[in-house]
């Protein structure tokens, strides 16, 4: 009967002898009759004498009914192959049956191969890793991860659930935006994290991390954790530099408009002294103040005073040409005062046409001259 089973076989009754079906003998290294089925054993696994001992133990705790006691280890005939031993209790003996489990071995040793290389490749990224369970359990975490949540790095155990974990990283003061109002906090989060909405957190050590988390083929959850620190440091930056070139343009308006005020000095009479050195933006600016302001007060006649200019060139002198012909379309008339003999000469060298503009000695005259055409 023994010889009919598939698997290598030892039958031992109590108080009887070792029976061994024909496949159980191939396999054992010939040492005679054993005296017990621990001793049957022995010829075919590789056990040394504590391992011997360790087994009659074992065998010893078995009870009818008990699950089989599995037992592994190389064959003594060939360590390069393993077997497994399934020993069992009967009301009257005990039986012994060994299946081969190299292949499995193999295949294992290889599994847990690819798991280290792939668990190793995860420690060795720069953004944080975690995966959670169908159950939103945690499952593994990588070392990256553990680095940016220091807090609460003793709390990414296994098994641990993912709200518990973020509750007490709350309570400890990880999150900036938890501080003050933890509950709020908390219940934002989770329902974040349950509808895997990309969330950018704040951590109170003043690093930013944007969370990025996706649903897996069995229902659970692997989600990366970036450091976007200097990604948030540089669009504060940006901020800052456009706040400052606002302020600085608004200013530069404003300084603009102080230095070339527009004054109405009777009705429909213009005043507009030139302080200072000026360029072709600073006139250009001065002229469109210019032109708007004669076409919204309807103005006649426009006094232009260079007593301030130290300098005119021949873009400043152009501009104020052309801005004479723009004042004729709109209705009004140009007149210069102030132009000293050295900015004189200058305009003279530079060819500068000035016959169609009404000049003035100085401010005064030119005021004077301006109300009388008025009148």
């Amino acid at each position: 009967m023994l010889d009919t089973l598939p698997l290598p076989t030892a039958y031992a009754p109590d108080g009887g002898s070792v029976q061994c079906n024909r496949l159980w003998l191939e396999l054992s290294d010939g040492g005679g009759v054993a005296r017990d089925l621990v001793e049957a054993c022995a010829q075919i696994l590789a056990w040394n004498e504590s391992e011997v001992a360790a087994a009659r133990q074992w065998i010893a705790t078995l009870s009818a009914g008990d699950p089989p006691l599995q037992l592994a280890a190389p064959l003594r005939r060939d360590p390069t192959r393993h077997v497994q031993i399934m020993i069992l209790r009967s009301e009257a003996a005990l039986t012994a049956q060994v299946v081969e489990v190299t292949a499995l071995l193999t295949a294992q040793r290889a599994a847990q191969h690819q798991l280290d290389v792939i668990l190793s490749a995860l420690d060795s990224l720069e953004e944080g890793f975690l995966l959670l369970d169908k159950d939103d359990r945690i499952v593994f975490c990588n070392r990256r991860y553990r680095e940016l949540y220091a807090i609460s790095a003793d709390l990414v155990t296994p098994g641990r659930p993912f709200a518990e974990m973020i509750r007490i990283g709350a309570e400890r003061g990880q999150y900036a935006e938890a501080i003050g109002r933890v509950d709020e906090w908390v219940a934002e989060r989770l329902r974040k994290h349950a509808a895997l909405e990309p969330v950018e957190q704040h951590l109170a050590d003043g690093r930013w991390i944007r969370i990025v988390e996706r649903r897996t083929a069995d229902g659970g959850i692997v989600g990366l954790r970036i450091d976007i620190t200097e990604l948030k440091k540089a669009e504060e930056l940006r901020r800052q530099l456009a706040v400052r070139e606002e302020v600085i343009a608004t200013q530069a308006a404003l300084l603009a408009e102080l230095s070339t005020p527009l004054l109405e000095v009777a009705t429909r009479v213009l005043l507009a002294p030139m302080v200072g050195a000026f360029d072709s933006a600073r006139v250009a600016t001065l002229i469109e103040s210019l032109l708007q302001a004669v076409q919204r007060r309807q103005t006649r006649i426009v006094v232009l005073d260079v007593t301030g200019v130290p300098l005119i060139d021949t873009q400043v002198a152009h501009a104020i040409l052309q801005c004479a012909t723009s004042l004729r379309l709109l209705g009004a008339q140009l007149v210069i005062t102030g132009i000293r003999p050295d900015v004189a000469q200058t305009l003279v060298a530079l060819g500068v046409d000035l016959s169609t503009i009404v000049t003035r000695a100085d401010l005064r005259d030119g005021v004077q001259y301006a109300l009388r055409q008025s009148r």
